[in-house]
């Protein structure tokens, strides 16, 4: 899909901006931030395409969150169902980040 700004994380983007939860700091930052260590992040793959569409709500003048309205069972939330599909490498991205996941991944 074609955006309307730059979305590539190698350069400044210059679009609205919003708050994206980074998992690697662990809290919301700005869409505008220097997004640079995003593309060497092993979920970067992930993150830019949920990125790309937040950029693309925000230019709609939508909300940009992707979890709004979002509904989510206990079982849609356990280690093993969080970590369906995605790489070695990034399972152990997850873990180092969020250790409760770790524990429930690791008692399972």
């Amino acid at each position: 899909m074609i955006h309307p700004f730059n979305v590539d994380p190698q350069n400044p983007y210059d679009g609205p901006d919003f708050d994206e939860f980074c998992i690697a700091e662990k809290s919301y930052l700005s869409a505008r931030r220097d997004r640079s260590d995003c593309f060497t992040c092993a979920l970067s793959k992930l993150c830019q395409a949920g990125f790309e569409h937040q950029v693309d709500l925000a230019a709609q003048g939508k909300d940009p969150s992707l979890t709004k309205d979002c509904q989510l069972t206990a079982e849609d939330l356990t280690a093993e169902r969080l970590f369906d599909g995605l790489t070695d490498e990034q399972v152990d991205f997850v873990k180092i980040h969020i250790p409760g996941l770790a524990k429930e991944h690791d008692n399972v």
